[in-house]
């Protein structure tokens, strides 16, 4: 997912890797592992990126990181863990539907869209949804959709690791769990990238879409 479109991949591992490790060891692997894996994806994204868009977006997100960032640090694992699988079904529903924004799209916009997103991925690492959503209500492509989604993560998700040092949450139990992920994600995103200028993009959507509401509800009762 996240080779093919940029996002998608935390929000099926982090409500997995949380009913396994707890949210405070699983929101910043997941983190880790997607920052230092961006590399991958970053000379594609550079050529298609917009931004005038990417901007806002970067900048909100870093000042409402370190509020997520401080949930994630003080709050009950249990009632977090529960609040990223609502959050999956919730988000995977409004996508189901086809629910788009049908506004005004201008700085001031996305940059609120960047300050509830960057809170989202400090607490749980997937903000992914909200941005996407507004992303896609405007006039551009879908590379450089793909583009913005993904430098914005960089920039967020940099602040979010410098947030998880200062309150604690890296801890060595986080690297076994990074080495253990890390390869697997990366060859799921080559055949992401592969699949990018072939497939059919509203079937990919429609399959992911429900493989993440199964997800949302089947961690939810873990």
């Amino acid at each position: 997912m996240r080779g093919f479109s940029g996002f998608g991949s935390a929000l099926m591992i982090v409500p997995v890797a949380s009913a396994f490790l707890g949210p405070q060891i699983a929101v910043p692997v997941v983190t880790a592992v997607h920052l230092v894996t961006s590399v991958q994806l970053l000379p594609r994204a550079l050529a298609d990126v917009e931004w005038a868009r990417v901007a806002p977006l970067s900048i909100a997100g870093c000042f409402t990181i370190p509020i997520g960032a401080w949930v994630l640090a003080t709050e009950d694992p249990e009632a977090i863990r529960k609040g990223i699988s609502v959050l999956i079904i919730f988000f995977a529903f409004m996508m189901m539907r086809g629910w788009r924004y049908t506004g005004r799209i201008n700085g001031w916009i996305m940059g609120a869209v960047g300050l509830i997103g960057g809170f989202i991925t400090g607490a749980a690492s997937v903000g992914g949804p909200p941005v996407v959503t507004f992303l896609m209500a405007g006039p551009f492509n879908a590379a450089q959709n793909r583009a913005a989604i993904i430098l914005y993560f960089i920039f967020v998700q940099t602040i979010a690791m410098a947030m998880y040092w200062i309150g604690g949450l890296l801890v060595a139990q986080i690297i076994g769990a990074c080495l253990l992920i890390m390869p697997t994600l990366m060859t799921g995103m080559w055949l992401g990238q592969n699949l990018f200028a072939k497939a059919s993009e509203a079937g990919f959507r429609r399959i992911a879409l429900i493989f993440l509401m199964v997800i949302g509800i089947a961690t939810l009762f873990l």
